[in-house]
């Protein structure tokens, strides 16, 4: 039997071992160790399909439920409720469940051997301010991991685990900053660090934790509500019952950008709504193309598109968004400007939070040696500017973007059950 640590992220999840101090991610998508979060219910042959082969079979016209960014529901009320799948009813937990499984049984198929010990990552705050949902969030994790078959469930805060994998390289002491931005949550851990340090518990060496419920799903839906939305009617204008003049409601255009809501859209119920309020637009071109995404069901594309231009925008200063499933020949041109204007009060959440954990450590910025960032919302230029501007004089270091937390689980998970 062997320990392993285990990032179950928004978007995406890792899996890694250590064994002798030589810490290894286990391949969870083909050759890759990237699992995205995801898990398609193909209605016309009863099966499941976890990964990005669960997105694709979905976005290539399979008939069934995509469902994301599960993690975001932990701890709400949605956790238990029943939703109707391949012809039977199941909870959200389960469906957590079933992607926890399919990890699990892949790395023990490569490992051959049974992993009965985990150290799961988790975020700082699964939720900002309510401590009775943060609670519920990881109780429940817990359950899942122990239905699934692991025996010993141990926690850790994502960034702490992302620091113990820096502090592996480095050579002298530091006073770190480790950022670890996900696809749901971003977490600041500030801590000093030291190679000869032989120890996983670092509770002396912690001066504080902060995080915030923003990551990078966040950018998706801010990118679509400015860019995309507008395309299907968002800000258009409808004719009150007395003639007024109405915006169209802005609840569909949210919703529409939410991952987990987006299947609650489609039934015949909202689509006869928008039909209702088609017939009242001044803009019946714009809601028709919102009836469109309803009727074929559209909205995972939408997001999609979102979040591939919000990764082309980090490389590339423009770029046309396709959305011609919608309409043909339908595009909109955006540029990184425009992104970042979007985005500003993402940037002043994740700058508040960064300077309220400098706050609760009694440290000024000048006083941090290193930032050490993980999590592919580091990668967004406006974020990592805006991080190198309150830390002018600080050690800027990369580590994995998706692998660094899971490593660090893994260094713990050897520590504590050698």
């Amino acid at each position: 039997m062997l320990s392993c640590g285990l990032d179950f992220g928004t978007s995406n999840s890792t899996l890694a071992i250590s064994h002798h101090s030589k810490t290894s991610l286990i391949a969870l998508n083909g050759e890759s160790p990237i699992l995205k979060s995801a898990i398609f219910f193909d209605s016309e042959i009863k099966e499941h399909f976890i990964g990005q082969c669960g997105i694709d079979r979905y976005l290539e016209g399979g008939k069934g439920r995509l469902m994301l960014s599960l993690k975001s529901i932990l701890g709400s009320a949605l956790l238990n409720e029943k939703i109707a799948v391949c012809g039977e009813w199941i909870t959200y937990r389960d469906i957590i469940g079933l992607v926890i499984k399919y990890i699990k049984e892949t790395a023990e198929r490569q490992l051959n051997t049974e992993l009965s010990q985990v150290v799961l990552g988790r975020p700082v705050r699964y939720h900002d301010t309510n401590d009775a949902r943060d609670k519920l969030a990881q109780d429940t994790m817990e359950l899942i991991m122990k239905e699934q078959g692991f025996k010993e469930v141990v926690f850790q805060f994502e960034p702490i685990a992302a620091a113990l994998d820096y502090e592996s390289s480095i050579r002298n002491e530091q006073l770190a900053l480790i950022i670890d931005l996900g696809g749901g949550t971003s977490d600041f851990t500030i801590i000093r660090l030291n190679n000869k340090t032989k120890t996983i518990n670092r509770k002396a060496d912690i001066l504080a934790n902060g995080g915030i419920h923003i990551g990078g799903t966040n950018f998706d839906k801010d990118l679509s509500l400015h860019a995309i939305m507008p395309l299907l009617g968002k800000g258009s204008i409808v004719r009150g019952m007395n003639g007024s003049k109405l915006e169209m409601p802005t609840s569909l255009y949210y919703d529409l950008t939410s991952w987990h809501l987006l299947n609650n859209l489609y039934s015949t119920k909202t689509i006869n709504e928008i039909k209702d309020l088609y017939l009242v637009s001044e803009q019946k071109f714009l809601i028709k193309r919102a009836i469109t995404v309803l009727e074929k069901k559209l909205g995972h594309y939408l997001l999609q598109a979102a979040e591939n231009s919000k990764i082309k925008l980090s490389s590339s200063l423009l770029d046309d968004i396709d959305i011609s499933k919608v309409e043909d020949d339908l595009q909109i041109a955006i540029s990184r400007d425009n992104f970042e204007s979007y985005c500003h009060n993402l940037i002043n959440g994740l700058q508040r939070t960064i300077e309220t954990t400098l706050s609760a450590a009694s440290i000024h910025a000048d006083q941090i040696d290193s930032v050490f960032l993980t999590g592919g919302t580091t990668q967004i230029p406006v974020v990592h500017r805006m991080i190198c501007n309150l830390f002018p004089n600080a050690q800027f270091v990369t580590g994995d973007v998706y692998g660094s937390v899971g490593k660090g689980l893994a260094i713990i998970a050897e520590e504590l059950w050698r």
